[in-house]
């Protein structure tokens, strides 16, 4: 018999996307210029009345819920300085392998961001 396990939510609050985006800009200093893209592109559409986001070193960690909880209904996004790659990561679920595990090149990173929103329907 498997023990049962207690589930621990593992909650951050929600940052403003303008706080995300000055993060960015003075915490690394235009090293993550993608990720800043897509920050300012949920910032400057309905994408940003929808979303909450939160910075975990240099991932982008997504959800419709705040606090966001980054083992449960979360998007973690980061972008490759090495291999100019996207990784987008989905958890649906705790305890659960992620649902959506996804790479892309490097121009493809907001059109994919959409696909993925439409495709949840966040």
């Amino acid at each position: 018999m498997k023990p049962i396990r207690k589930y621990q939510p593992w909650n951050a609050k929600a940052q403003s996307w303008e706080f995300i985006e000055n993060r960015y800009i003075e915490d690394w200093r235009g090293k993550h210029s993608r990720l800043l893209e897509l920050v300012r592109h949920i910032k400057n559409t309905d994408l940003k009345n929808r979303l909450y986001g939160s910075t975990s070193m240099d991932k982008l960690v997504v959800s419709i819920y705040d606090p966001l909880d980054y083992r449960k209904e979360s998007l973690h996004i980061t972008f490759d300085l090495w291999t100019k790659k996207w990784n987008f990561e989905y958890i649906a679920m705790p305890f659960n392998e992620p649902e959506f595990v996804r790479t892309y090149d490097e121009e493809l990173g907001i059109e994919k961001f959409d696909s993925f929103i439409d495709l949840i329907k966040w």
